[in-house]
C-alpha cells in the first residue's frame, strides 16, 4: 500500500513529479501569456497609440506653425499709398532741414517696415547745427554718431534715428489675420503685365540711357507651405499665396529737374503701377544711383 504514495520510482533511486512539474510549467505559461496579453493590450498598445497620436498632434502644431509664418512674412509690408506718403514725407523733411541754411553736402536715408533713419552730411568748414525734424506729426532732435576706433571718420555730420512710421500691418496682413479671403491676382497675370511694364519702359529708353523705374523679380512667385496647405485642407482655409521678392531703382535726375526731384519719380514710379495690391514695400533708401526701393510681390496659383 505505501507504494501508492509515491509517484513512480526510477531505477536511479529518486522519483521525478512528472505531474506536478507540467501542471505547474502549464499554469506558469498560462500566467505568462495572460500577463504578457494585459500589458500587450492595456500598456503597451495605448501608450503607442497616444505616441502616434502625440506625434501626429506635433507635427501638425509644426505644420500650421509654419504655415502661418509663411503667410507673416509673405504679407509683411507696406502698400503703395503708403509708401508713397512716405517718400513725400521723406522729401519735406530733408527739404526743411536743406531750407534752414545749413551748407548740406549729402543726404541720406533708410525706411523699413518700422521707422526711417536719416542722415546728413555738411561741407567742409560747415558750422555744425543740430535742427528738430517733425516726422507724421512727431518731433526727433539730431544726434551726432559717435566715431568708433575701426572708423576713420563718421558717415554723417548728425542723423535722425528710428523716426517711427504710423503703419503697422498691411491691408493683406490683417484680412489674413481676420481669417478673410485674400484679395488676390492670379501670379500668372502678375508675372505677364510685369514683364509688359518692364519692356514699356524700356522700349521708351535709347541704350545709352539708364532706364529708370524697372521692376527686377530677385525671386519669383512661390511657397514653401503649398504642400502642407493641402495635406491640412481641412484645418485651414486654402488661400495658394505665392509670395516673390522684387526691387527698383529710381536714378537721381535732380539736376534736370529740382533738388529732391527723386522721391518724386519714385512716387510716380509707384502710383503707375495697375496691381497695386500685389506689392508690398518692405525698404525704401537712398544710394549711389538715387533710390531703391524693395519688397514682397503677392499672388495666388
Amino acid at each position: 500500500m505505501r507504494e501508492r504514495f509515491y509517484f513512480w520510482k526510477r531505477k536511479s533511486g529518486y522519483v521525478t513529479p512528472l505531474i506536478a512539474i507540467v501542471t505547474i510549467v502549464t499554469v506558469s505559461l498560462a500566467l505568462i501569456g495572460g500577463a504578457y496579453a494585459w500589458w500587450y493590450y492595456d500598456i503597451k498598445v495605448p501608450a503607442e497609440k497616444k505616441r502616434l497620436h502625440q506625434l501626429a498632434l506635433r507635427k501638425q502644431q509644426a505644420d500650421l506653425a509654419a504655415i502661418s509664418s509663411f503667410y507673416k512674412k509673405s504679407l509683411a509690408g507696406v502698400g503703395i499709398p503708403q509708401a508713397i506718403d512716405i517718400l513725400a514725407e521723406v522729401q519735406r523733411n530733408t527739404l526743411s532741414v536743406s531750407a534752414l541754411g545749413l551748407a548740406i553736402k549729402s543726404v541720406s536715408f533708410e525706411c523699413d517696415t518700422l521707422s526711417c533713419a536719416f542722415g546728413f552730411k555738411l561741407q567742409p568748414g560747415a558750422i555744425l547745427t543740430l535742427p528738430v525734424i517733425n516726422f507724421f506729426g512727431k518731433t526727433y532732435p539730431a544726434s551726432i554718431p559717435v566715431k568708433r576706433e575701426k572708423d576713420k571718420a563718421p558717415v554723417n555730420d548728425f542723423e535722425y534715428t528710428r523716426a517711427a512710421l504710423p503703419y503697422k500691418e498691411s491691408r493683406l496682413l490683417k484680412e489674413w489675420q481676420s481669417n478673410r479671403t485674400l484679395s488676390l491676382h492670379s501670379c500668372n497675370e502678375i508675372i505677364s503685365y510685369v514683364n509688359s511694364y518692364n519692356s514699356l519702359l524700356k522700349s521708351d529708353k535709347s541704350e545709352k540711357t539708364r532706364v529708370n523705374g524697372v521692376i527686377t523679380y530677385k525671386s519669383y512667385p512661390a511657397s514653401s507651405v503649398k504642400d502642407t496647405e493641402k495635406a491640412l485642407a481641412g484645418q485651414l482655409k486654402v488661400r495658394g499665396l505665392r509670395s516673390a521678392a522684387w526691387e527698383m531703382q529710381i536714378n537721381d535726375e535732380s539736376h534736370l529737374f529740382y533738388a529732391r526731384a527723386t522721391e518724386i519719380n519714385a512716387q510716380i514710379a509707384l502710383y503707375k503701377q495697375a496691381y497695386r495690391d500685389a506689392f508690398l514695400i518692405r525698404k525704401i533708401e537712398s544710394n549711389d544711383k538715387g533710390i531703391k526701393i524693395s519688397g514682397g510681390l503677392v499672388c495666388k496659383a
